[in-house]
C-alpha cells in the first residue's frame, strides 16, 4: 500500500517538473470539472422544474374538483327547493305533465334572471308516469328508488351538462325527482377569476347524444379525436391546445410553451366512462406568471452554483 502511494507521489513530482504538462492537465481537469458540474446542475434544476409543474398540476386538479363540488352543491340546493314546491307535488300526483313543465320553466327563468349564474335547465321525473322532457330516466329512477340525490356529468341533447337529481318526497313517499343542470362551461368563470384558463374538449364519439341544433355551427375540431364548443372559450387558449399532443399530455400531465402552461384531467360521465378532457392553463408570457418565476429562480440558482464551482477551480491554481 505504501509502495503504491510512493509510486503515485513520484509520478506527480515528475509531472510537476514538466510545467507545460502540469498546466495542461490542470486545465483539462478544470474544464472537465466545469462540464460535469454543469451537467449535474442541469439535471437537478430540470427535476426541480418538473416537480414544480407537477405540483401545480396537483393544485389545479384539486381546485377543479372543489369548484365542481361547489357547483353540484348549488344545483342540489336549487333542486331541493323546487322539490318542496307544493304545486309541483300536486301536479305530479294528478299527472299534469304540461302544468309541471310550465312551473319548472318559470322557475328556471326566475332563477336565471335573479341569480348571477350560468343558465340552468330544470326537468322532472315521476315515479308513476313518464315525463315528456325526460332524458336521464335511468338516473332519476335510481334516485326515486333509493331516495338519494346523485350528481355527475352527462352528455345529452343540450350539450355537456353538470346535473344534480333530487328526490321529490310527499308524505314519506318518493313520487318523483327534480333534475337541475348547467353547462360545463360554467366552471370557466371561477377559474378565470383565479387567473387561469379553462376549456372542456369533448370526444367526438359523444356527439350522437346531442341535438342537431346544439351541435350545428358551434363545434370546432381540436384534433381527430376531440371537438370543442369554441364560442364558449378563449380562442387564444384553445388554438394553443390544438398544437399539443393530447395523448402525451395525459401521460406527462402538463405541457409548457412560450404562451401557456397547460395541464389536463380526464372527464368521466356519471357512469364513470371517459367523455373528454378538462384542460386548465395559465399564461406563461406574463412576467409574474409561475412559469417565469420558476424559470428565473432556477436560472439564478444555476448561475450562482456554476460561479461557485468556477471560483473553487480557479482557487486551486
Amino acid at each position: 500500500m505504501f509502495s503504491f502511494i510512493n509510486f503515485l507521489q513520484s509520478i506527480l513530482r515528475r509531472i510537476q517538473r514538466n510545467k507545460g504538462l502540469w498546466f495542461t492537465l490542470l486545465t483539462v481537469a478544470s474544464v472537465m470539472g466545469v462540464l460535469i458540474s454543469i451537467t449535474l446542475i442541469n439535471l437537478m434544476t430540470t427535476e426541480v422544474s418538473h416537480q414544480t409543474h407537477m405540483e401545480v398540476h396537483r393544485v389545479d386538479t384539486v381546485l377543479l374538483e372543489n369548484i365542481m363540488d361547489t357547483k353540484y352543491d348549488s344545483l342540489l340546493a336549487i333542486g331541493g327547493v323546487v322539490a318542496l314546491n307544493p304545486d309541483v307535488i300536486a301536479n305530479i300526483k294528478t299527472k299534469s305533465d304540461k302544468s309541471i313543465n310550465d312551473i319548472l320553466d318559470t322557475t328556471s327563468q326566475t332563477i336565471n334572471e335573479r341569480v348571477n349564474i350560468e343558465p340552468i335547465i330544470t326537468r322532472y321525473y315521476a315515479a308513476d308516469f313518464e315525463a315528456t322532457l325526460s332524458e336521464n330516466s335511468k338516473y332519476a329512477e335510481l334516485v326515486i328508488n333509493t331516495t338519494t340525490s346523485i350528481t355527475g356529468l352527462v352528455v345529452n341533447s343540450n350539450g355537456v351538462r353538470l346535473i344534480a337529481i333530487t328526490p321529490i318526497v310527499d308524505v314519506n313517499k318518493t313520487i318523483g325527482a327534480i333534475e337541475i343542470s348547467q353547462d360545463v362551461s360554467t366552471i370557466k368563470d371561477q377559474l378565470e377569476n383565479l387567473g387561469k384558463e379553462f376549456t372542456f374538449i369533448l370526444k367526438k364519439s359523444q356527439l350522437v347524444f346531442m341535438d342537431l341544433g346544439t351541435k350545428q355551427g358551434n363545434l370546432q375540431d381540436i384534433n381527430e379525436k376531440y371537438k370543442i364548443f369554441f364560442h364558449k372559450y378563449n380562442p387564444q387558449f384553445y388554438t394553443n391546445i390544438q398544437k399539443v399532443d393530447l395523448e402525451k399530455l395525459q401521460i406527462e400531465k402538463y405541457y409548457v410553451n412560450p404562451a401557456y402552461y397547460i395541464t389536463s384531467e380526464e372527464a368521466v360521465n356519471i357512469n364513470g366512462k371517459p367523455i373528454g378532457l378538462f384542460v386548465i392553463g395559465e399564461s406563461s408570457a406574463e412576467a409574474n406568471s409561475f412559469v417565469n418565476i420558476t424559470k428565473n429562480l432556477i436560472s439564478s440558482v444555476t448561475t450562482v452554483a456554476l460561479g461557485l464551482v468556477i471560483s473553487l477551480i480557479l482557487f486551486m491554481f
